[in-house]
């Protein structure tokens, strides 16, 4: 697989962009030398649609997102099943497995507040709340901001707010088909189209990255139980996908011993390819290791969970649902192959010495400089840990 990842300067803010080590990151799969165009086809894609029978235990979600669960439904027996936070209960039983939510995407009204665009503010993306961010300044106006837009975008990501338009989307003009951001209730989505991008040298990135980053001190240790698993799922619909270079990757990133940051991707959608691989990558800007694994194909670093859909490179229009979930045994194997591929770097091996620091999706593409388009929505991402 071919790792492309690279982020846009914040020239005069470079600090900025150190601090920020996020929405620049990704993954992509070998590319065929000509651009691919797929339209989307309802329910197209592997797996199921909707959720599947084992899902995580609901908790209330603030403006931005959720540290921890704050109720629990428990059941007796041999084995009891416990949720953490403020208002769990356990119940009887010789053994308990403990669900932590680590992550649960909120209820939003609507999108003002929570879009981001560092190379125009100069600032860093907030750590404790979820947003948007977008890497690329505006550059239909002065200050590099988008702008509310009133077109319905949802032609184009499957997702049209009930909300007015002008205050769930912005964009970069008010008109047709521009490249545009969207929240309101519990989804988030964008269309991003390179026609938007100044002219520059083919390999340019675009995207508009959903994200959240723990406060310093507050980074889960996901496998601080040698009987614990982190899991993770989310609803999602990609119905637009033009370009060789387009794809959809959720992101965790880990930081280890000496700063050491560990980029783990399940690769969800490449536009055009019916087959992916692991994949692995070193990217500069944000000094991180990569190791991305197409869910449901290859299943040493990530495991698909029953009900899941699988990776494909057929754009789909409806929600289907994506679930996976990582062991102690995956993370250390997925580290030995980093150490394999770049030797020293990984300063150690020991799960319990990492923690998340950020969450993001990487839905993005490469400007070839053919023309590349990528519409998508998603919603009810959580991540969790078991055990």
């Amino acid at each position: 697989m071919h790792i492309g990842r690279s982020c846009m300067s914040l020239g005069q803010s470079l600090a900025v962009l150190t601090l920020a080590l996020v929405g620049c990151g990704g993954s992509s799969g070998a590319s065929p030398t000509a651009a691919t165009t797929a339209s989307a086809t309802v329910g197209s894609g592997s797996g199921a649609a909707g959720s599947p029978a084992a899902s995580p235990p609901s908790s209330s979600g603030g403006s931005g997102g959720t540290g921890g669960g704050t109720s629990a439904a428990t059941t007796s027996g041999t084995s009891a099943a416990t949720t953490s936070g403020t208002g769990a209960a356990t119940t009887s039983g010789t053994s308990a497995a403990t669900t932590t939510i680590l992550f649960q995407q909120p209820q939003e009204s609507g999108i003002t507040g929570h879009l981001l665009v560092p190379t125009a503010t100069h600032t860093a993306p907030s750590k404790g709340a979820f947003e948007l961010v977008l890497w690329q300044p505006n550059p239909y106006v002065s200050n590099g901001q988008l702008v509310p837009t009133t077109w319905d975008a949802g032609a184009q990501t499957g997702f049209t707010p009930s909300s007015p338009l002008s205050t769930t989307q912005l964009g970069f003009q008010n008109k047709v088909g521009t490249s545009t951001a969207q929240m309101g209730g519990d989804i988030v989505g964008a269309y991003l189209n390179s026609n938007n991008l100044p002219s520059s040298p083919a390999g340019q990135k675009m995207m508009i990255t959903p994200q959240f980053i723990f406060e310093r001190g507050t980074e889960p240790v996901p496998f601080a139980n040698s009987n614990s698993s982190l899991r993770a799922s989310m609803d999602l619909q990609i119905p637009t996908a033009v370009g060789a270079d387009t794809y959809v990757v959720a992101d965790l990133l880990f930081t280890g011993p000496n700063g050491v940051r560990v980029s783990y991707g399940v690769v969800i959608f490449h536009n055009g390819q019916t087959r992916s691989s692991i994949g692995s990558g070193y990217d500069a800007p944000s000094n991180s290791y990569m190791i991305n694994s197409p869910l449901g194909v290859d299943q040493r670093f990530v495991a698909q969970v029953q009900g899941s859909a699988s990776f494909t490179g057929t754009p789909w229009l409806g929600w289907q649902h994506f679930e996976w979930s990582i062991s102690p045994a995956q993370f250390v194997a997925a580290l030995n192959y980093l150490d394999a591929k770049f030797p020293g770097t990984v300063q150690s091996t020991d799960p319990t010495q990492y923690v998340l620091a950020q969450v993001h999706l990487n839905a993005e593409f490469h400007f070839q400089p053919a023309p590349a388009e990528l519409g998508w929505s998603m919603r009810g991402w959580t991540v969790w840990t078991t055990g």
